[in-house]
C-alpha cells in the first residue's frame, strides 16, 4: 500500500510539471517569455530532477536579453542526468549566453570566450554534426583572437604613453635644473658685481681720505706760513 501511494504521489509531480511546462511552452511561443519563465520555474519547483524544465527556462531568460542569469541556468544542466542530444543543446545554449555577454561586454571578453569556445566544443562532442555550433565555434574563436590583440595594442599604446610621459617628465626636470643653474650663475654674477663695487668704493673712500689728508696737511702749512709771517710784521727791530 506504501509502495502504491509514493507511485501515486511520483505520478502526480509529474502531471503538475509536465502541465507547467506545457503552459510555459505555450507563453514562450506566443512570445510572452516572462510568463514562460514563471510556469518554467515551477515545473522546477514541483520536480527538481526534470532538466526539461531547467533547459526551457535557460531559454526564456536568453529570450529576454537575461543572458547572465541563462548562463547560471544553462550551466546548473551539467549536474542533470540527461541523453546526449538534450546535453548537447544544454552546452550549445551556454555557449550562446556566454557569447552575448562577451558581445556586450568588450572588457570582459577575453575572459568570457574561452569558456564560450568550450561549451560549444563539449556540444559538437556530443553531435559533431551540428553546423550551428560549428559556425558559433568559428565566430567565437575569431572574437578572441580580435579581443587579444585589440588588448596588445592597448597594452602598446599604453607602454609607449609611460614612456612618453616619462621622456616629457624627464625633459621638464631639465629644464627645471637648467632654469636652476641660470638662477644660481645670475645670483652669483650678482654677488661678484656686489663684491666689486664695494671694492671700488672703498678705493674711491681711500682715496678721498688721502686728498682730504693733502688738504688738511696743505691747509695747515699755510696756516702755520701766515703765523710766522704774522711774527715777523710785529717783531720790533
Amino acid at each position: 500500500m506504501v509502495i502504491i501511494l509514493v507511485i501515486l504521489a511520483f505520478a502526480s509531480e509529474a502531471q503538475q510539471e509536465n502541465r507547467h511546462i506545457r503552459k510555459g511552452n505555450r507563453h514562450y511561443q506566443e512570445g510572452d517569455y516572462k510568463n514562460a519563465e514563471i510556469d518554467y520555474i515551477k515545473s522546477i519547483e514541483a520536480s527538481r530532477s526534470n532538466p526539461k524544465g531547467v533547459f526551457n527556462l535557460g531559454n526564456a531568460l536568453y529570450q529576454q536579453q537575461n543572458y547572465m542569469q541563462a548562463t547560471a541556468v544553462y550551466d546548473t544542466l551539467r549536474t542533470y542526468r540527461m541523453d546526449d542530444d538534450l546535453r548537447s543543446g544544454a552546452y550549445y545554449n551556454l555557449g550562446n549566453s556566454m557569447l552575448k555577454l562577451a558581445q556586450d561586454s568588450a572588457h570582459l571578453a577575453p575572459q568570457i570566450l574561452p569558456p564560450t569556445i568550450e561549451s560549444y566544443k563539449h556540444s559538437l562532442r556530443l553531435n559533431p554534426d551540428d553546423m550551428d555550433a560549428k559556425y558559433n565555434l568559428a565566430y567565437a574563436q575569431q572574437l578572441l583572437e580580435r579581443s587579444q590583440q585589440q588588448q596588445d595594442q592597448q597594452q602598446e599604446q599604453q607602454q609607449e604613453q609611460q614612456q612618453n610621459d616619462g621622456q616629457e617628465q624627464q625633459e621638464q626636470q631639465q629644464e627645471q635644473d637648467q632654469e636652476q643653474d641660470e638662477q644660481q650663475a645670475q645670483q652669483q654674477q650678482q654677488q661678484d658685481e656686489m663684491q666689486q663695487i664695494s671694492k671700488e668704493d672703498a678705493e674711491r673712500i681711500l682715496e678721498a681720505l688721502k686728498n682730504n689728508e693733502k688738504q688738511t696737511l696743505e691747509k695747515l702749512k699755510q696756516d702755520q706760513i701766515r703765523q710766522m709771517r704774522v711774527v715777523r710784521s710785529e717783531k720790533d727791530w
